[in-house]
């Protein structure tokens, strides 16, 4: 039986099948109605920082932002909430000293102190994102979990730049302090000390060396760590203000809902479509060689054209009668769309897709969409050693289908001949035909798969025998029952009421059981079982399952 199904099985003809397939949608029709962005179709945060837009409208409403100068870093700095932390400052300063969080020491009275932006003020207001979401630049920088005091040449070395960069220089700033130092001590030494105007010069060279010394001592009392924790804090307060403004805003919400409407509705259509058209060929390759016989001893133009429009007209109503099926793929289909548009938005969220990552999104959800209606409705009724075969010749038609386009995207960049385009798609095409058909072989026709198969089947078919014999025995029960109110118990109309009134007066089947069990008893009524006793219910239950197999 195994070689005979295995003789039967037409490869070419399946694979033919799939290489069309392919060859339509994820080939043809994909290029056609789908195209891929790298980043997705939404803007996000993360991606817009680093320069990836989805929309020419958010793009150009920041590049027509003003440009960081004088007169916009005056805003930032004139701001009520910044003057108000300055001089809130200054006061506990002056009242016993404040702490400088970035060196981890007090700041006495008569030390110079300034009020410095952890995220400068700089980078807030070119930051894409703070843009995408809408918030306002001077509010959300002036924020008090973006305030730190510090001494102010450690503020005045730091200036816009990020914590980290400013750490990663801060080394070579010391270093060339010190030889500016170096450099100055050894200049001193050779200065002449004879004239006022000598003594003057030096005096002023000494003060500059003092000078730069504490400045080098400033930057050498930097907490390191406590200056990238201070930046961490501030960072996660500001980008969380910035997530929750723009992933909460309509403007999101709606822009992923109609990208994902859009999507679905494209990846409908091109797989309804490729449907219709595969189906238009296949049909039409079956008729080509009987119109070719029947018209090439004596060939008429008008004869063959006849023969072409009714082989076509045949071919659209069988696709018509399958209407409901490329409904039901329009819809399998928009479903897929849908949550492959939702997947990359939200993977965009934390880093940026390629082309390649969205366009392989987008075939997995379209077979995943499937595998998931099969084992959540499993509309064919299978067993589940079947239903397990199915789902996985699904996830590796996906599995196959992703391997394709990898492949495909490969091979366009390596065939730059002419028509490597389509050399490229239709060796794609081919190994999605022949993966997806050989591993359908192999789940149809191994032994060893085919006893897996048998073994889950056999798992669900105990469960469903075991389901089955109780719905056949509680059915004879209550056919026994029916066929026991029919008896004529030689009852009058009173005596019939009676027990019709003792039974709806029980509050549980323990009492009806009990009522039922004296009438039958005191009219000799013969059971095939003794009433009340489990063990005599069950070897008659036993009984009758044993009868039935």
């Amino acid at each position: 039986m195994q070689q005979s199904s295995t003789k039967d099985f037409d490869w070419l003809s399946e694979v033919n099948k799939t290489v069309t397939h392919s060859l339509i949608t994820t080939f043809g029709l994909d290029f056609l109605l789908l195209e891929d962005k790298k980043g997705g179709d939404v803007d996000t945060v993360h991606n817009v920082r680093n320069g990836v837009w989805a929309s020419e409208k958010e793009k150009n409403n920041y590049d027509s932002q003003d440009k960081y100068s004088k007169e916009v870093s005056k805003k930032y700095h004139s701001d009520k909430n910044y003057i108000d932390r300055g001089r809130k400052d200054n006061k506990q300063q002056d009242s016993g000293g404040i702490k400088d969080i970035y060196t981890g020491k007090n700041l006495k009275s008569h030390q110079k102190r300034q009020l410095d932006h952890v995220i400068s003020a700089h980078e807030i207001h070119d930051d894409a994102g703070r843009v995408l979401a809408g918030v306002d630049g001077v509010k959300i920088a002036n924020e008090d979990s973006n305030f730190v005091s510090t001494a102010a040449y450690i503020n005045v070395k730091k200036s816009d730049k990020p914590v980290e960069v400013f750490i990663n220089e801060l080394p070579s700033m010391i270093d060339n302090k010190k030889t500016s130092i170096a450099k100055d001590k050894r200049k001193l030494d050779s200065m002449p000390n004879n004239i006022p105007e000598q003594r003057d010069n030096k005096r002023k060279l000494e003060d500059k060396i003092r000078k730069e010394q504490a400045h080098v001592s400033a930057l050498e009392s930097i907490d390191k760590q406590a200056m990238l924790k201070a930046d961490k804090k501030a960072r996660q307060d500001y980008d969380k203000e910035i997530g929750l403004a723009y992933y909460s805003s309509s403007k999101f919400l709606k822009g992923s809902a109609t990208a994902a409407a859009s999507k679905g509705a494209l990846m409908g259509a091109r797989q309804a479509v490729g449907l219709v058209l595969a189906e238009i060929w296949f049909e039409l390759k079956e008729a080509i060689p009987s119109i070719y016989k029947k018209n090439k001893d004596s060939f008429d133009f008008g004869d063959f054209w006849d023969d072409v429009k009714n082989t076509l007209s045949g071919i659209l109503e069988r696709v018509k009668l399958r209407f409901k099926d490329v409904m039901k793929t329009f819809k399998d289909s928009f479903i897929g769309g849908v949550l492959a548009s939702i997947s990359t938005t939200l993977l965009n969220i934390v880093f940026t897709s390629s082309k390649l990552v969205g366009k392989l999104i987008r075939e997995s959800w379209n077979n995943l969409v499937q595998a998931m209606k099969l084992v959540f409705f499993n509309p064919q009724k299978l067993e589940f050693g079947d239903l397990m075969r199915e789902v996985t010749r699904i996830i590796l038609a996906s599995v196959s289908t992703i391997i394709g386009v990898a492949i495909n995207q490969k091979l366009a960049t390596i065939l730059t001949i002419p028509f490597g385009t389509e050399i490229a798609a239709f060796i794609s095409a081919l190994f999605i035909g022949l993966f997806t058909v050989g591993t359908g072989y192999f789940l149809d026709h191994n032994p060893i798969m085919k006893k897996i198969w048998r073994f889950l089947n056999s798992l669900k078919g105990k469960y469903a025998a075991t389901l089955e014999f109780m719905k056949e025995a509680n059915a004879e029960i209550d056919q026994y029952v029916t066929e026991l109110a029919r008896i004529e118990f030689n009852l009058d109309a009173n005596e019939l009421q009676t027990l019709c009134d003792s039974l709806a007066l029980s509050s549980s089947e323990f009492e009806k059981s009990i009522v039922l069990k004296n009438e039958i008893k005191r009219r000799n009524i013969e059971l095939p079982y003794e009433m009340g006793n489990s063990e005599s219910t069950k070897s008659w239950l036993k009984a009758k399952f044993n009868s039935k197999k």
